[in-house]
């Protein structure tokens, strides 16, 4: 089929795609709904059947990461084929990319028999014709480096008058002319931010949980606004922004611009060099390595199931009778996705590590003496292992059965499968839905019906307390544990440690 033949196109079911970029979308004749009103017009003159419309709606075609686009290519993949062209206004709505352009019009004509039809160009199959739907393509891709060229002149005009250029640091905000001016209630928070650190107050880990713990009540619901992390607030002391310098760079950093006294200061400089003082000299305390605590691996989030990992919870800074400066510190553990922002209810779920450990021994020390009892849903043992793993596995299963149905609605809403198909699937996934939930029936029954080993229990506790009181080295005491410490869970909120413990096979009275 000839791309833009001047023959007749009657009874052709046409695919109309509309495209604009950001800067096109207030240019006239080049929004979407004129192109598509002419668009439809073209096709009620010439014969066309629409069959679909396509809108991309402020996506460059220098890229072929356009949604729109992308589905239009894939259902053109469809069998049966459902059209016959792709109809645009011009060909750079289609393409300002050469090789995007040759590669998709290939993969159309040729493997699916789909032309690109240009509404305002006409190109016929000739050498001729050839030759200037090339041109054609060369001219639209110089359009569009030329109109990134003249974006970035425009930027560069503007950083050299210190007018904003993408998002305004906290504290400021862009005004209406264009530069940054100052957002007194984040104002507020950054000048506080640097007292306490030039001051020696906090780290910036402490302020960053202070920001976050009790932020709200002094700053007021402003400081909601930002996601406070060390490395965030490091962002916000190590911005020159603050002395009343504008600073950017192009994205390769092949021009630099610096504009003094471009907006007003929040902070002095004396202040500033003497937090950048700080930070230089600020080194982080060596992590924790592997295996150094006794806790390491036991511990999980009540609230989120994550682990609870070893911190230093650094205090202020003082001065010992000698005069050195001292930055005592607690050992706790705490739940590691809160400083990812992944903890459930943004709450700092910590315990301190001499606590956990203390707590732990104790309720090991009450079991064996008989004045705890234990719960069989707060042990494992072997035979309750072999069900509870079966009871995981088939609630993964359960899960993978409903995104399986999930995925077949996908199928039939983007029109791959038709409704008879969509409800044989439907009937097929909810028949294994009820023999997986059948299953899980029969396997929370059987773990109702175990017995908890109490003595067996107690026999294991009672042997890893005679041997703690030993002198034993961190690993070999860790060791122990691990044979009857499954894991534990703390939860802040309620003050609640829960245990969960594990009978050996065999009991082992020997040291490791």
């Amino acid at each position: 089929m000839n791309t833009n033949s001047t023959q007749p196109l009657t009874a052709l079911r046409a695919a109309l795609y509309v495209r604009v970029s950001t800067d096109e979308q207030a240019e006239e004749g080049l929004s979407l709904d004129a192109q598509q009103k002419t668009l439809m017009a073209y096709c009620e003159q010439n014969g066309y059947t629409v069959a679909e419309v396509f809108t991309d709606a402020g996506e460059s075609a220098r890229s072929d990461k356009r949604p729109a686009f992308q589905r239009m290519i894939a259902t053109a993949k469809q069998r049966p084929k459902p059209f016959d062209v792709i109809l645009v206004h011009k060909m750079d709505r289609f393409a300002r990319n050469r090789e995007d352009s040759a590669v998709y019009k290939a993969l159309l004509r040729k493997e699916l028999g789909i032309d690109v039809v240009s509404m305002t160009e006409r190109f016929d199959d000739t050498p001729t014709g050839k030759l200037t739907e090339g041109i054609m393509e060369v001219i639209a891709e110089f359009y569009s480096a030329n109109l990134a060229h003249e974006v970035l002149k425009g930027m560069r005009e503007k950083a050299s008058r210190g007018q904003a250029l993408g998002i305004a640091p906290v504290g400021y905000r862009i005004g209406d002319a264009g530069f940054y001016e100052v957002v007194e209630e984040d104002a507020a928070i950054v000048r506080w931010i640097f007292r306490e650190y030039a001051s020696r107050q906090r780290g910036l880990n402490a302020i960053a949980l202070w920001l976050r713990d009790h932020g709200l009540t002094q700053f007021g619901g402003r400081v909601g606004h930002f996601k406070w992390s060390a490395n965030g607030v490091k962002v916000i002391l190590q911005n020159r922004s603050y002395l009343g310098e504008f600073h950017w760079r192009t994205h390769k950093g092949e021009d630099v611009f610096t504009v003094p006294h471009a907006h007003p200061a929040l902070i002095a400089e004396e202040q500033f060099d003497v937090v950048q003082q700080r930070l230089a000299q600020h080194t982080r305390a060596p992590r924790q390595k592997w295996g150094e605590y006794l806790l390491h691996g036991f511990g999980r989030c009540a609230l989120c199931g994550a682990s609870l990992t070893y911190y230093r919870d650094y205090v202020r800074w003082h001065k010992d009778r000698e005069g050195s400066e001292q930055r005592p510190y607690k050992e706790v553990l705490a739940c590691y996705r809160y400083y990812q922002y992944r903890c459930e209810r943004g709450f700092r779920n910590w315990i301190k590590m001499s606590d956990a450990e203390a707590a732990i021994l104790h309720t090991i020390q009450q079991i064996v003496d008989g004045q705890m009892t234990v719960s069989p849903d707060h042990v494992l043992w072997t035979g309750r292992d072999r069900l509870t793993q079966q009871l995981a596995t088939l609630q993964r299963q359960l899960a993978t059965v409903q995104s399986g149905f999930e995925r077949q609605l996908i199928a039939f809403e983007n029109g791959i499968l038709d409704i008879n198909d969509l409800r044989a699937a439907k009937a097929r996934l909810s028949n294994t839905q009820a023999e997986i939930h059948q299953q899980i029936t029969v396997v929370q029954q059987q773990l109702r019906n175990q017995k908890l080993p109490t003595e067996l229990l107690k026999q294991s506790l009672r042997a890893i307390l005679q041997i703690w009181r030993d002198e034993l080295p961190l690993n070999e005491r860790r060791g122990l544990l691990s044979r009857v410490l499954d894991h534990f869970e703390w939860d802040r909120h309620t003050e609640t440690l829960s245990i969960v413990f594990r009978i050996p096979d065999a009991a082992q009275d020997s040291r490791p």
